[in-house]
């Protein structure tokens, strides 16, 4: 040993004085690229050339059909290498502090749903950004939709889903949950907690032509658009009758439409005129409706392809652990969520992301494709987001956005979803039963989802 080694081992260590004198080391060999099959396609649609404008067209068409029915390897291929993807116009955020930050910047990122909107039922909360007039409507609904009715709304939710349960199971045959179940019960809710009355099947047709052309009719398509603008029509029209027999009868019900007419003493400056009473009562039952059919049946598709989830669900609705089943059914629809994405317009120039590495400006004018789904499946920030785990932090689901435009009826729905599945989960031999159906210009709306279980045991009377 040198003294040169001898001393930097006495200062050192070994390892340093083992190193002095030594062959370096071999250079490091570069790490193989990054394997983004997805990505790759999105660029060689723009490679192949042709009008920027088609480009656009045909990466988002393939966007679409990735988030359609390969959402999981989609996701994380953008999470990990291009978290914020611009395509022309339009910018998909996938990670879920730059999905967090953009539904918190309220006035910078405005919501683009006003032109659907407009025709239909007008501006209803859910087109407005936040102004002078959205402070007023949400007050005034808040006034009327109150969080201290939700024993009144379980009581009227578990009541008509345990007896239409009953009934169906009665028959010893398999039976459509869709239209006898998921799209009733919520009918129930508008008639006797909204006071919005009508026949079934007219609210089942007006719910659907508004929920698809406000939220998903992207193409603009004009038959979504004439439906919807006719389910307006309607629903203007009936609701209008029910107000004038509600006045000339000296009607005061304890129910939202009976609210929404004992504000207007107060003046305009506290309650709506009678066209927003009439566009928070088209809005209410819009975003409840068809929302509500969804979610049941893709929490409970979700349980069919996860028989271990199916079980945990079924054992907490027998317990009637309504906490631990709406635990469960919420981490279920974590894995598929309703609505996939969130869009927003970007009103101004806006450094998203700053201080990390895919830090990017978005430039005004710009439309936003918010990833809500991939965002509950990143590892960034969610624990293990592969692994089912109905203890997660409420803050880690992003089902009903976040901000000021949180969904108004979240409350409500966290505790109608699960109460309509709650007395079908409690069957025995609980199973599917046919392919589930599904309708819409997109085929997002469950139509008919077959289930049959185990027949009830017969007890003979005594001799």
């Amino acid at each position: 040993m040198s003294l040169l080694q001898g001393l930097l081992k006495l200062i050192c260590g070994d390892a340093q004085a083992s190193s002095v004198g030594s062959p370096p080391p071999p250079p490091k060999t570069a790490p193989p690229p990054a394997q983004t099959p997805i990505l790759d396609q999105i660029k060689g649609i723009a490679a192949a050339g042709g009008d920027p404008r088609a480009i656009v067209g045909k990466q988002m068409l393939f966007v679409r059909s990735q988030i359609r029915d390969n959402p999981a390897a989609f996701f994380a291929e953008l999470r990990d290498h291009s978290p914020i993807l611009n395509i022309g116009p339009f910018w998909l955020v996938s990670r879920f502090r730059d999905v967090e930050e953009i539904l918190h910047r309220e006035t910078v990122f405005g919501v683009p749903y006003l032109p659907n909107m407009t025709g239909v039922i007008g501006p209803f909360i859910l087109s407005q950004d936040i102004t002078p007039q959205y402070d007023h409507d949400i007050s005034a609904m808040r006034l009327a939709i109150r969080r201290d009715d939700l024993p009144r709304i379980q009581q009227i939710v578990s009541s008509h889903a345990n007896r239409i349960v009953a009934q169906l199971a009665a028959t010893g045959e398999p039976f459509d949950i869709v239209q006898n179940l998921t799209r009733v019960v919520p009918l129930r809710v508008a008639s006797e907690y909204f006071g919005f009355e009508a026949p079934d099947a007219d609210m089942m047709r007006w719910a659907r032509a508004g929920f698809e052309e406000f939220f998903v009719n992207l193409d603009k398509v004009q038959g979504v658009r004439d439906a919807a603008v006719t389910a307006g029509a309607e629903m203007h029209a009936s609701l209008t009758a029910q107000m004038a027999a509600r006045r000339a009868a000296g009607d005061q019900r304890d129910d939202v439409f009976g609210r929404l007419l004992a504000q207007q003493c107060a003046g305009d400056k506290l309650g709506f005129d009678d066209e927003g009473v009439m566009r928070t009562l088209m809005g209410c039952l819009i975003g409840m409706d068809e929302t509500t059919n969804q979610a049941c049946n893709y929490a409970l598709l979700g349980m069919f392809h996860r028989p271990e989830l199916l079980a945990a669900a079924q054992a907490a609705a027998k317990a009637s652990d309504d906490a631990a089943l709406a635990a469960i059914v919420f981490e279920t629809l974590r894995f598929r969520p309703i609505n996939p994405l969130v869009i927003r317009q970007v009103k101004q120039d806006y450094r998203l992301g700053a201080g990390e590495p895919h830090a990017t400006v978005i430039p005004k004018g710009g439309i936003v494709f918010n990833l809500t789904a991939s965002a509950m499946l990143d590892e960034r920030v969610v624990e293990k987001p592969t692994e089912f785990n109905p203890r997660r932090p409420a803050s880690h689901y992003l089902h009903f956005g976040t901000g000021h435009h949180t969904c108004f009826g979240a409350y409500i729905s966290q505790i109608q979803i699960p109460q309509i599945l709650k007395p079908l989960l409690a069957r025995d031999g609980l199973r599917i039963a046919a392919p589930p159906e599904f309708a819409g210009e997109i085929k997002a709306f469950p139509e008919k989802v077959v289930v049959a279980v185990a027949p009830e045991a017969k007890i003979d009377p005594p001799p």
